[in-house]
């Protein structure tokens, strides 16, 4: 089965050593690429989504919180809560890609 345009032109940020994040505009987009991922974790709009439900897949810094992923591991950081965290990745992702995140998918590697 070929790899559909919009997947194959899609970009992820890694959240962890084993999750990455992809970004959707659409919902149509989104499940139109759910097939080609292998291991889904979560798909759902950015709006439906709880700081609970995402804390396992973020990289955690001990004593730190949740990893910055805009800033270096290198600086001092404040303390980042998990959904923070995740918005910071979101806005990785958007440099890179110029997709508003309405929908997200987090996919284990």
């Amino acid at each position: 089965m070929p790899v559909p345009d919009i997947f194959a032109a899609m970009n992820h940020i890694d959240l962890s050593a084993y999750y990455r994040l992809y970004s959707f505009s659409d919902y149509r987009s989104m499940k139109a690429a759910l097939p080609y991922m292998q291991r889904v974790v979560l798909a759902k709009g950015l709006m439906e989504i709880e700081e609970a439900e995402i804390r396992n897949y973020l990289w955690r810094i001990k004593g730190k919180g949740y990893k910055n992923y805009l800033g270096s591991l290198s600086r001092q950081e404040p303390k980042y809560a998990a959904m923070q965290s995740l918005i910071t990745a979101l806005q990785l992702l958007y440099k890179s890609n110029g997709y508003s995140a309405r929908y997200i998918v987090i996919e284990r590697r």
